[in-house]
């Protein structure tokens, strides 16, 4: 089964593949799992990710529940909202994973924008599932 590792791993791969991210997130790209202190805004996180096995046995696959998260201190909600779309065109497209595992059904569950409490920080996110299964 592609696990959450594998899934996490091309879901980064295909991120850093999309050239349109690069005016907002900055080359090389802000996109982290696990924010590293400092790190300069923009940035977009891997946040919460889990799996929930189909059958309970590993080969029968599981189904990952995510979310990414945007940070941005730009003067109001658009550029959050310029990179969410952009988030949202990449999931839409689906994430290739590796040879002998399959990523399908890919569906946002979420998509929300909001002002944080320091009052200078926008924060967005987008939640997704997606059902992981062997394809040989």
């Amino acid at each position: 089964m592609m696990g959450e590792l594998e899934f996490r791993k091309a879901l980064f791969q295909a991120i850093h593949a999309k050239a349109s991210l690069t005016p907002y997130l900055g080359d090389p790209m802000r996109v982290f799992d696990g924010v590293p202190r400092g790190a300069a805004l923009p940035y977009a996180t891997l946040e919460a990710a889990t799996t929930q096995l189909l059958t309970g046995h590993l080969d029968d696959g599981g189904r990952l529940t995510g979310s990414i998260g945007i940070y941005s201190r730009h003067a109001d909600r658009a550029q959050t909202q310029e990179i969410l779309q952009i988030f949202n065109e990449l999931l839409e497209a689906g994430v290739t994973s590796s040879a002998g595992t399959e990523a399908a059904g890919l569906t946002m569950t979420e998509t929300s924008c909001r002002r944080l409490s320091d009052g200078r920080t926008w924060y967005g996110r987008i939640k997704f599932s997606v059902l992981l299964q062997q394809t040989a």
